[in-house]
């Protein structure tokens, strides 16, 4: 049974048998990793503290047929605002369910991971809708299935003001290439999903946010997030509740 280390952030949770967890980690070195962590829902546990969501975690683990299995971790950095805040938990949440669904596991993307800890740093003084929203256009970039804003994605041609969007062509479309019923695409939409996808999390300034345009950027994307997925994102719901 082989053994290997690395570094993890917790994605996922499920309780199982009477004491264990199914774990979904996000690694640095294997990308999306399921685990069980056999008896980390006893108190005296030496993974207990390790198993919750958010943590970014020093791990070993143990190879399996099936699954593999959590041996040792260590905590490196809790995340207080998505363990204590309801309405930062609530967009991490997304975030983490985002990642689940549309990472494949046991494919290495090591600057998605670097990007995610970036974020997961942001949900501590950021705005956490504002946040979520940018880390999720963000992080489809590195999954090939991302949106194009700059280009018309028919002909090319660079798009400068004004346009016309088509989720199932892919993205944004200039007025020679724009067909009946395709929806209208402001330039000044465009500019806004574009700082939310390009923003860096390094900047000490707040992104600046139009409360009209940010619903019309949410409304996209989770729009185009159920298309993939045949179905909304579970997590969704949760964040209606608040």
């Amino acid at each position: 049974m082989a053994i290997y280390q690395t570094e993890a952030v917790v994605l996922g949770a499920k309780n199982w048998g009477e004491a264990d967890k199914m774990m979904t980690f996000f690694t640095r070195e294997r990308g999306l990793v399921k685990a069980a962590a056999f008896g980390c829902r006893r108190p005296r546990s030496p993974l207990a503290g390790g198993m919750q969501m958010f943590s970014l975690l020093e791990l070993q683990l143990a190879e399996g047929q099936r699954v593999d299995t959590v041996k040792q971790c260590t905590l490196k950095q809790h995340y207080r605002k998505l363990s204590e805040d309801l309405t930062a938990m609530s967009y991490g949440s997304f975030v983490a369910e985002f990642l689940r669904e549309f990472l494949p596991e046991g494919q290495p993307e090591p600057q998605m991971f670097s990007q995610l800890l970036l974020i997961l740093s942001a949900f501590e003084t950021r705005n956490p809708r504002v946040t979520a929203l940018a880390a999720v256009y963000q992080l489809l970039e590195f999954t090939g299935m991302q949106l194009h804003y700059e280009h018309c994605v028919h002909c090319g041609r660079e798009i400068n003001g004004d346009a016309y969007f088509q989720q199932a062509a892919g993205g944004v479309l200039c007025a020679d290439c724009c067909e009946a019923g395709m929806m209208a695409f402001p330039a000044e939409l465009r500019r806004f999903i574009l700082s939310l996808r390009d923003f860096d999390w390094s900047e000490a300034a707040q992104l600046k946010v139009s409360a009209r345009l940010l619903v019309k950027a949410e409304q996209l994307l989770l729009s185009y997030l159920q298309s993939l997925l045949g179905r909304p994102l579970k997590s969704l719901a949760f964040i209606q509740q608040l």
